[in-house]
């Protein structure tokens, strides 16, 4: 399964960027979301998932999330929301922009890891 992070080179995403790695069969690569490009995204191997990194996405967060949903086409990734925020309103303004999961990095760890196994076995 092939996983980009939308965030910067910060400690909190090298430690998602591990715990992620450490899943069967995974592959995951970070990218700027300043450098966000969705051409260029769609020509290496297409991601299944991406973790947009609310915290460390220099604002472009909603915005990005807001595109890939808006996108024509049958390429869908499921798209994640990581944030440290554990405000609701935060959740489903993520929600209402596209992504199919929000986690609190903090209190769901956890289940983003689970989410991503049961993905992957979707996948399959």
């Amino acid at each position: 399964m092939n996983v980009i992070l939308l965030g910067s080179e910060s400690p909190l995403s090298k430690r998602v960027i591990q715990e992620v790695s450490e899943l069967s069969n995974v592959k995951v690569r970070i990218q700027e979301p300043s450098d966000w490009d969705q051409e260029r995204m769609e020509a290496e191997p297409r991601p299944d998932v991406i973790l947009v990194d609310i915290d460390q996405s220099q604002g472009f967060g909603l915005d990005i999330i807001r595109r890939l949903r808006g996108r024509p086409g049958a390429w869908g990734p499921v798209i994640m929301a990581i944030s440290s925020s554990p405000s609701l309103q935060y959740r489903a303004s993520c929600h209402e922009a596209g992504a199919a999961f929000f986690f609190n990095r903090l209190r769901e760890h956890d289940w983003l890891l689970d989410s991503l196994v049961a993905i992957q076995e979707e996948l399959r």
